[in-house]
């Protein structure tokens, strides 16, 4: 029987707080062609908060990151004490509906592995995110390495997505087809879609895919 992964595992990202890293890169020259300075920015799963304290070293002043670990929020709090970060209970974010001119989701989807839990987020995001306004997903197709391969077909009859596979520390990730990411990101026009080299949280390299997208 196939099923569902709970969408918020935030006590294994607790338990990882100190230890996984997400290093998927921004486009820090595009972003600043593309965003005014004063915007409105909203970091949606911004664990330590790296890419807050990237943009405000780089002259942004109004951000805001969420995230559902409270050991991830603590420690970006710890870290850039300036800045303002929120614990979210799902996807629930505490801003007033087109309020938000940009948002940054970074290897979040990858976290959140029902179809359901992460149509929600987007809706969300639509929610906030002002008519017009930027999105920038930053997260994993399918692989085609072995070893990943073997994940997939290992966890396939357990989840209902494939792609979908357990950690060995319990945590339970997902890797997407690239269709579906068009399908989710249904009420954005996408202006590009870029193919990188990144290093995943354990550390092993993995390709990621970049979406620069609009609200309709």
């Amino acid at each position: 029987m196939t099923t569902d992964a709970s969408a918020n595992q935030s006590e294994f990202w607790n338990q990882s707080a100190a230890s996984k890293v997400f290093s998927h890169p921004l486009d820090h020259a595009r972003f600043a062609r593309t965003v005014a300075r004063d915007a409105a920015i909203l970091d949606y799963g911004c664990g330590r908060g790296r890419l807050c304290g990237e943009l405000s070293a780089s002259g942004f002043g109004n951000l805001f990151g969420v995230d559902y670990s409270t050991e991830m929020i603590a420690a970006a709090r710890q870290t850039w004490p300036s800045l303002n970060f929120a614990v979210v209970d799902g996807s629930a974010v505490p801003l007033a509906t087109a309020s938000v001119d940009a948002v940054l989701l970074f290897a979040v989807l990858t976290c959140v592995p029902s179809d359901t839990a992460q149509r929600a987020l987007i809706a969300e995001i639509v929610r906030v995110l002002k008519p017009g306004g930027l999105l920038v997903v930053s997260d994993y197709a399918l692989q085609t390495d072995a070893r990943n391969v073997t994940r997939y077909e290992a966890s396939a009859a357990e989840f209902a997505r494939y792609g979908t596979f357990r950690l060995v520390d319990g945590g339970v990730v997902r890797h997407h087809a690239r269709e579906w990411f068009r399908e989710l990101l249904v009420d954005f026009s996408i202006d590009d879609e870029i193919d990188l080299q990144a290093t995943t949280m354990n550390g092993n390299p993995t390709q990621i895919v970049q979406i620069w997208a609009r609200r309709r």
